[in-house]
C-alpha cells in the first residue's frame, strides 16, 4: 500500500544497499543504545511471523534491496553462510537422516553385459533398448528414491551378475 502523496515529500532520499550498510556500520554504537530504536524493537517483538515477513519485504523494497530466489531459499533453510564445523555437522546430520537412496551402475564386467542388461530390465521394467542404453551409459542411475534395504538387495543381485554398483 502506497502512502498518500502528502507523505512523499517527507520520505528519506533513496540510498543503495551499499550506502545504507556504511551508514549503519558507522552509527552502530549510537544505534545500539538509542531509546527510539528500543521503542521500535519493543513494538516489533509483538508482531506475528506474517507481519514480520511483510515488514521485511517492505524494508527491502524501500531500500531497493533485491534478494534472489536462491538467497531466499538459503535463508528459509536457516543456512547462515557460516563455514566450518557448523556446516560440517549439518551435512553429517543430513547423511544420517537420509531415507531415500539411489542405485547407481558404475561399471560392469564386459563378459556379463547381457546378464547385467537382463537384470536391469527386471529391476526397472524397461524395454530391451532402454535397458541396454542405461547399461552402456555408465555411470547411470538405475533406481532413485528407494529404501536402503531395497537398495542393498538390488545391489547384491546386480553384483552377482557382474555389475559394479554404488548406493548414494
Amino acid at each position: 500500500m502506497r502512502p498518500p502523496s502528502s507523505f512523499m515529500a517527507t520520505d528519506p532520499p533513496r540510498r543503495n544497499y551499499h550506502q545504507t550498510t556504511i551508514i549503519f556500520n558507522q552509527a552502530k554504537d549510537e544505534l545500539k543504545h538509542s531509546p527510539k530504536l528500543e521503542e521500535l524493537f519493543q513494538k516489533i517483538i509483538y508482531l506475528d511471523m506474517v507481519e514480520i515477513h511483510l515488514l521485511t519485504e517492505l524494508i527491502n523494497e524501500k531500500l531497493g534491496v533485491k534478494i534472489s530466489d536462491a538467497e531466499k531459499e538459503r535463508i528459509a533453510r536457516g543456512d547462515t553462510g557460516e563455514g566450518g564445523a557448523k556446516s560440517d555437522e549439518a551435512k553429517e546430520e543430513v547423511k544420517e537422516e537420509q531415507t531415500a537412496f539411489d542405485l547407481k551402475l558404475t561399471g560392469f564386467d564386459a563378459k556379463a553385459k547381457i546378464k547385467v542388461i537382463k537384470e536391469v530390465r527386471a529391476i526397472t521394467g524397461l524395454g530391451l533398448k532402454e535397458a541396454k542404453e542405461l547399461v552402456e551409459g555408465v555411470p547411470s542411475a538405475i533406481k532413485k528414491g528407494i529404501k536402503k534395504e531395497e537398495a542393498e538387495e538390488l545391489k547384491a543381485k546386480l553384483e552377482e551378475v557382474g555389475a559394479q554398483i554404488e548406493i548414494s
